[in-house]
């Protein structure tokens, strides 16, 4: 492995955790629900991207549509106001979140090792930009190697943001792996490339019929820094 790329969302740090806070300020949902909840907003939040991205829905539609759904479907019937409310609270609990403590010694093992770091991450430029420097992800990665798909008009899990990175590091695709939390955007979109892929399901999502598997499957980001490390000395 020369190169080792992160999802940002749901993988560097918890997207849980700004939901539910922004979730919980309004609606009386207990803490056993969050993650079924949350669960159910990415997923409404996949199905609108594209069409977000491509223009045929504004991103504040997009927006709607998700937590509206995803609320309906554990019984909150919000109207679009609240939705709208309880999206820009999110957005704003996201200028306040914290790089997942695992991941500075796997930093620091890619350096020591001579791996490259970097990120591709699906969002608004501005948007993923502003999380990146919460983070301060610029200790450990390069702005070269940052690909936001926003600023470069293309998304995961299409093969050309791949080929991209794979362009910009000047390594074979075989030679890189890609770590990410979606199935669907992360481990298509690397396997369809021709990278490696490490799917950090946290989240215990079941996938059926898809051609792709990744190489490794991590449920506790615990085991991460070992599933690198064996996928680095293969």
């Amino acid at each position: 492995m020369k190169a080792l790329i992160f999802d940002l969302d749901d993988t560097l740090y918890n997207q849980e955790e700004p939901f539910k806070r922004a979730i919980q300020n309004f609606l009386p949902i207990q803490d056993e629900q969050i993650e079924a909840l949350y669960i159910a907003f990415r997923k409404y939040a996949d199905e609108v991207f594209e069409a977000t991205t491509i223009g045929e829905m504004t991103l504040e539609a997009s927006h709607i549509y998700r937590m509206k759904r995803s609320l309906a479907d554990f019984g909150y019937h919000v109207p679009e106001e609240q939705a709208l409310i309880i999206q820009k609270e999110y957005q704003k609990n996201q200028g306040n979140i914290v790089l997942s403590p695992e991941f500075p010694a796997i930093f620091d093992y890619c350096r020591k090792n001579k791996i490259c770091l970097g990120i591709i991450t699906n969002g608004p430029h501005l948007h993923q930009l502003r999380k990146l420097q919460s983070l301060r992800l610029h200790e450990w990665f390069s702005e070269e190697l940052t690909i936001i798909s926003g600023q470069v008009g293309i998304t995961k899990p299409t093969k050309a943001i791949f080929d991209l990175m794979s362009e910009k590091l000047q390594v074979l695709p075989g030679e890189i792996c890609y770590v990410g939390a979606s199935f669907e955007n992360d481990v298509v979109g690397a396997k369809g490339a021709g990278w490696k892929a490490i799917w950090l399901n946290h989240r215990r999502r079941k996938i059926l019929g898809s051609p792709y598997r990744a190489d490794a499957v991590v449920e506790k980001l615990g085991d991460l820094f070992g599933a690198i490390q064996k996928l680095a000395n293969c």
